[in-house]
């Protein structure tokens, strides 16, 4: 059975090439060559959106496609935890960045995945869809007065992340994802899923993760020594 799909790699080489974008264009607003206003415009703020999303979607979906997601899932968790160790090195706080929900993502499809695959496809994409919406609008809406529910998206005074992407809402979109990947096997000969695409457009998404780990570092090294 076909387990990679060369158009999906190519979209995850898409979120890549964008995220070194904007992550570069942030290294740009941290040295002040570019102003907050150019930084935080809405072409740049959507650019972003779609970024996540995409991350999010595709790890759904290559969850579905998993012989094992609790390991892969426990290999991002690593590699966030070494994110976070990074960051706060350079003076910055990550408190559930976006590998440590992926990560945590995985694992709990590793325990319920087999009660989502049972489900539909359209019923549990929009169903995930509409919790995805609720979810966010209750949370945001929702204050509260102790430090440590902030992995669920309920957050207290005070909080700050510089990378903060909590299991609700984002787990559902996460969810949407996985129906999807149920539709990519169920039509994996479909000429789209399986048209070979040459190497250059999917190996950045084959390499997702270690391009991850290492873009910001070299990105920001770059910008230090011309603008630092």
């Amino acid at each position: 059975m076909k387990r990679r799909f060369d158009i999906l790699d190519a979209w995850r080489s898409l979120a890549v090439l964008l995220m070194l974008v904007y992550h570069f264009l942030y290294d740009l607003y941290i040295f002040r060559v570019i102003t907050w206003e150019q930084m935080f415009c809405v072409p740049l703020n959507l650019t972003q959106k779609f970024i996540c999303s995409s991350f999010i979607l595709l790890a759904g979906m290559s969850a579905r496609f998993s012989r094992s997601s609790l390991r892969h899932g426990c290999i991002v968790l690593a590699a966030g935890v070494a994110v976070v160790a990074g960051a706060a090195a350079g003076g910055q706080t990550i408190r559930f960045g976006i590998l440590q929900f992926m990560g945590v993502s995985m694992v709990l499809y590793h325990f319920i995945g087999k009660y989502l695959q049972k489900i539909s496809f359209l019923p549990l994409a929009l169903g995930s869809g509409v919790l995805y919406l609720l979810s966010g609008w209750w949370t945001a809406r929702t204050p509260v007065s102790v430090s440590w529910l902030y992995p669920l998206g309920f957050l207290s005074p005070g909080f700050h992340s510089a990378d903060y992407f909590p299991l609700l809402p984002w787990f559902f979109l996460f969810a949407v994802g996985t129906a999807l990947g149920g539709v990519c096997l169920e039509r994996r000969e479909n000429r789209l899923l399986s048209a070979p695409l040459p190497a250059a457009v999917t190996w950045p998404g084959r390499h997702s993760l270690l391009i991850y780990l290492l873009h910001q570092p070299v990105l920001y090294g770059i910008s230090y020594l011309i603008w630092g």
